[in-house]
């Protein structure tokens, strides 16, 4: 293999993941959107941007399910191009952290306190997600 050759695909099980943006705006934010979906469409694997933040999933329940375009859309290839020199962040933000009040191992132990979080796990359950990667700073899950 040539220096200048695509690198092998990795093997892996992911199916599909989801990239969300928490936290307040930052510059480059869809540079770094776009160039991490790329490397997991390169790799097959469908990408799914979560919008605004954890806030949909935070409030996710079964009977209110995620909605495509309204919760989250599928970040293509298509729908990335030109994104990364747009003005704002493609998927929004938000400052939802559903593990802000967990802050202790024993407070894993109290439902009222890990609530938000199992309800953004079980979000993305729903979509059939794999792994979440989530972009943001000091306050971000």
């Amino acid at each position: 293999m040539s220096s200048l050759s695509r690198p092998p695909k990795p093997s892996h099980s992911f199916r599909r993941v989801a990239i969300l943006f928490a936290g307040g705006p930052a510059p480059a934010a869809n540079a770094v959107i776009s160039t991490a979906a790329n490397a997991f469409n390169n790799a097959d694997v469908e990408v799914l941007g979560i919008k605004h933040g954890y806030s949909s999933l935070a409030d996710y329940s079964p009977e209110k399910p995620l909605e495509e375009g309204k919760a989250y859309i599928r970040l293509t290839s298509e729908a990335l191009r030109r994104s990364r020199n747009k003005r704002g962040i493609l998927i929004g933000t938000a400052r939802t952290n559903p593990g802000k009040n967990v802050s202790h191992p024993s407070h894993f132990d109290e439902e009222e306190r890990v609530a938000p979080l199992r309800r953004t796990y079980e979000g993305l359950c729903s979509l059939g997600v794999d792994a979440l990667v989530s972009i943001g700073g000091d306050d971000t899950l």
